[in-house]
């Protein structure tokens, strides 16, 4: 392995609140559709907050009436998919675009970076998604998801597919989260990763100040003003 210099800042995009915006009153529409067809016993679901949360954690806790059944759960899975395939990407009016972020995904993909995704969205969820807002972008690994619930988890998914990638002796300090939620701080500083939150989401500046991100920013604006307070700390 590589031990003589340090390797290059791995940058991870969450999507959600970050990227892009689902309108959410049309997404738990859809939600509620695919809860009373399958007749899941879940009243809750549009009081719920899925900010942060894994899409495992999210469709797996509609299921507390029903003994948490793992085919149940399947069922839900692919016809979520089904619809986020058949109908977001048909609808792309839903999905919000946020202002500034090309700015960062040049910066990001044309510098000396490596760029990957970790959502808790499931792999084809995210696709979909970044598609459906005209995200074209080759992210080279993803942390996603469908294979942890607990989002704290998340990172070492990161450090394992760089691995898989990359011949390094990994540093998670350099390792950059850009996220929206308290959740993505938290993940961040368990893992011993920095983070950039930003208020582009549903928390607001003094939310997100609370759970101590190395910067918080208004948008993906300006990167390269940003990532040198980040990277000279």
């Amino acid at each position: 392995m590589q031990q003589d210099q340090q390797h290059p800042w791995i940058i991870l995009f969450d999507i959600d609140g970050t990227l892009l915006t689902v309108d959410s009153k049309y997404n738990r529409s859809h939600l509620r559709r695919i809860l009373d067809e399958l007749e899941i016993n879940y009243p809750d679901m549009e009081a719920d907050s899925f900010s942060g949360r894994t899409d495992h954690d999210i469709f797996t806790s509609f299921l507390v009436n029903h003994n948490f059944d793992k085919n149940l759960y399947q069922k839900f899975k692919i016809r979520y998919l089904d619809y986020l395939k058949n109908v977001l990407l048909t609808k792309t009016d839903k999905v919000k675009r946020h202002d500034h972020i090309d700015d960062a995904l040049g910066f990001f993909f044309d510098g000396n970076f490596i760029c990957g995704l970790l959502t808790g969205n499931y792999p084809q969820a995210a696709h979909i998604k970044l598609k459906a807002a005209d995200i074209h972008r080759d992210f080279s690994f993803g942390a996603f998801g469908e294979f942890e619930r607990d989002r704290n988890k998340l990172p070492q998914l990161a450090i394992n597919e760089v691995q898989k990638i990359h011949d390094f002796t990994l540093d998670p300090a350099r390792f950059l989260i850009l996220g929206d939620t308290p959740r993505d701080i938290i993940c961040a500083n368990n893992a011993g990763m920095k983070c950039v939150a930003l208020t582009t989401g549903k928390y607001e500046y003094e939310e997100l100040a609370e759970h101590n991100p190395d910067l918080i920013i208004e948008s993906l604006a300006k990167p390269e003003e940003w990532f040198k307070k980040i990277s000279s700390d």
